[in-house]
Formats: structure tokens, C-alpha cells, sequence
């Protein structure tokens, strides 16, 4: 049977699912640091992001104030200050130092709901045990969505504890039913990539003192891994590289604030988690819609070799400040 084959058919019938991957799959922007630690040091502040613009019909590069959590260890995935990585069972504290205007905290959807806030000028500790494997975004909850709009969010992959598996399938001891461990191989590498846009009139507004009327919040520069294409094709996170034949996991995290239906040329994937939940009848795709706080892992089997693009379908994602082509796109590259 196909491994294609055999996806469909276990995704159907096993009871647990969960993207793993072996020291050596590592999400791409983890591979090369380590990967689990037991505490990482965040510091909450202000920060001036480059986004490329238009200007007397020439490409320029504008300044805008955004928020960020820095590990002071290791920066994230591309362009973004922060990532963690970490398998089940993990016991994770964060020690976050805000030097932000207001209190802020620290909370993953699906895992860690609530902390206490940190006041500007201090510092506290969250602790937190790592769960249900799969693909997470963290973020400040104090705020509601203002600390999202303004950019502090970052990945969270979790990889389950057994190391020697690298597939989708959970271990079957935990799902007693799903296929025997040698046929749990199912992917050969994995991308990780945050969607995240941004408002430049609200980061103004917030940066100046002011206030913003969420109602009226209207993005006009898109991100992948902090980055806007064409820096998107240069970048190791941003730019998937693959190899015929390869089964390469794609994990999408949308940090954002709108929705991003994701449209493949030349390939169709499988989603396979929802976040973290199977997908009850696994359909081949070529677009794939990530709702507003949505984390969607998938499958890319490389049948054909190529370079693609792979973006938003939601046109204004495409652009910087209604100039195309930029922002929320990247290749995809197979030999």
C-alpha cells in the first residue's frame, strides 16, 4: 500500500493522532539549537519591524513599532524573536521580564488558558506541563486582542516523548488500534509557519500612547515566520525545500487576527489535525483554510519535482500596503 494510501485508511480508523518527529526532523528552525528547554527566558518588549512598502513607484522600507517576546537564548522561526519546541510531558517555565507600558501574560490556546499578569517593570515565572502533541501558538491573554494585533506571538511545537518515531500516528500504546510501529513513518521532514498580519495604523496609534478600535482593525502587511515575501524565498523556515519522493509535514499556525485559506500550485496536501484533533475523513486538497486562531497540520507527498508557490488566497495577503507582490508567500521547491 501507497503511503498516501495507507494515511487515508489510518486516519479513518486509528484513535489518537499526533505529529512527531525524530531529532534529526525537527521542525527546520529547531534543528540547529536545542530543542527542549526546561526554562526559557522571554523578555516582553517594543521593537521596530522592516516591512517593504511602495513609494513614488519604487519598493522602500518602512519602520513599524511592534511588540515581541525575545528568548534570550535563541531567537524563533525566520524573523520572529522566539519558538519552543518541547515533547509531552515537558514541565516548562517561563520567566518573562516586561518591559512594556501595561501588564501582559503569557497563554497557549489549547493548553494554557489563563497566567498571572506581569506589571510593566517586572518580572514572573508560568509553569506549565507540555500535553497533547501537535502545533500550538503562545500569546500574551491580558490584553484580549490587542497583544496579538501588536505581535506578541510565537510557536510552540510539541513533540511526543518517544523519539523514534518520525509520523503523524500516535504511539500505539496510547492508541491501541493504530498501525504497528514500522508503519508510522510517514513523513521525512517538517516546516513550521506562523501566519500573522499586522494593522501599521493600530501599532502607531498604541506606539504613540494612544488607543485603537478593534472594529475598525483592517491589516495591511501579512507574515510567514515574521517574514513577507520576497525574503521568504531566501529564508531556511520560510523556503521548503524537498526532494522527490519525500513526504514533507507542513504544521500552519495562524497567530492572526483573520482567516488565510492556503493555496498550493503543483501539489495537494493532506490535512490530517485540526488543532491537535484528527480529521475525520482525510481529503487531498490544494487549499487549505486556517481560521482565525486555527493550527492545521498536513501532509505533502512530493510527486513532481519544481519550483511552486504557495500563499494566501485572500488577495490583500499578497500585498504590502496594497502593492503585489508581497507578504503572505513563499516557494516550494522539489528535485
Amino acid at each position: 500500500m501507497k503511503r498516501r494510501e495507507f494515511l487515508k485508511a489510518s486516519a479513518a480508523s486509528a484513535a489518537c493522532f499526533s505529529m512527531s518527529g525524530l531529532t534529526l526532523a525537527m521542525p527546520k528552525w529547531a534543528e540547529a539549537a536545542q530543542t527542549t528547554r526546561s526554562t526559557i527566558n522571554l523578555v516582553a518588549e517594543v521593537a521596530q519591524k522592516t516591512v517593504a512598502t511602495a513609494a513614488t513607484g519604487a519598493t522602500a522600507n518602512v519602520l513599524v513599532p511592534v511588540w515581541q517576546f525575545r528568548d534570550q537564548a535563541a531567537p524563533g522561526p525566520g524573523l520572529l524573536a522566539s519558538g519552543i519546541v518541547g515533547r509531552t510531558g515537558d514541565t516548562i517555565t517561563i520567566s518573562l521580564t516586561n518591559t512594556l507600558d501595561r501588564p501582559i501574560n503569557f497563554v497557549i490556546p489549547g493548553m494554557l488558558e489563563t497566567s498571572t499578569p506581569v506589571a510593566p517593570g517586572s518580572s514572573g515565572t508560568i509553569a506549565f506541563v507540555l500535553r497533547a502533541p501537535g502545533s500550538y501558538f503562545y500569546t500574551d491573554g491580558a490584553n484580549g486582542q490587542l497583544g496579538r494585533a501588536m505581535g506578541l506571538v510565537g510557536p510552540l511545537v510539541v513533540l511526543p516523548q518517544q523519539s523514534g518515531l518520525n509520523s503523524l500516528l500516535s504511539n500505539p500504546a496510547v492508541a491501541p488500534n493504530a498501525p504497528a510501529a514500522p508503519n508510522l513513518t510517514l513523513f521525512d521532514q517538517q516546516y513550521t509557519l506562523l501566519l500573522h498580519e499586522m494593522d501599521s495604523r493600530l501599532n502607531s496609534a498604541i506606539a504613540s500612547g494612544g488607543t485603537f478600535d478593534m472594529a475598525t482593525y483592517e491589516p495591511n502587511y501579512f507574515f510567514i515566520n515574521g517574514l513577507s515575501y520576497p525574503a521568504t524565498k531566501s529564508d531556511p523556515t520560510t523556503f521548503i525545500k524537498m526532494a522527490l519522493a519525500e513526504v514533507v509535514a507542513i504544521r500552519f499556525i495562524n497567530a492572526g487576527l483573520i482567516y488565510y485559506p492556503m493555496h498550493f500550485h503543483g501539489y495537494h496536501v493532506d490535512v490530517v489535525l485540526r488543532n491537535r484533533t484528527q480529521e475525520k475523513a482525510v481529503v487531498s486538497k490544494d487549499s487549505v483554510l486556517v481560521s482565525v486562531g486555527e493550527c492545521v497540520d498536513t501532509l505533502l507527498e512530493v510527486n513532481q519535482v519544481g519550483a511552486y508557490p504557495l500563499h494566501s488566497h485572500y488577495m490583500p495577503a499578497v500585498t504590502a500596503n496594497g502593492v503585489y507582490p508581497f507578504g503572505n508567500m513563499l516557494l516550494l521547491q522539489a528535485s
